[in-house]
């Protein structure tokens, strides 16, 4: 069983912290939150669907996780 990353919790915790609880992200509050300004670029490192993320898979994505 893989174990989780030390910094999954931490991230998780800021990401609901700045969303005030809400659990899906768009495109433009990732940006306002890692501080990215090009959508095209946010996009890429990120995987959205409809142009949404959950905050559990960017918590995952930020702390080196997989993009899948």
């Amino acid at each position: 069983m893989p174990r989780e990353n030390d910094f999954y919790r931490d991230n998780l915790e800021q990401i609901l912290a700045f969303t005030q609880g809400r659990q899906v992200l768009t495109v433009t509050e990732v940006g306002r939150f890692t501080g990215l300004k090009d959508p095209r670029t946010i996009r890429r490192h990120f995987p959205f669907s409809d142009s949404r993320i959950s905050a559990a898979t960017l918590a995952r994505c930020l702390c080196g996780g997989s993009k899948s």
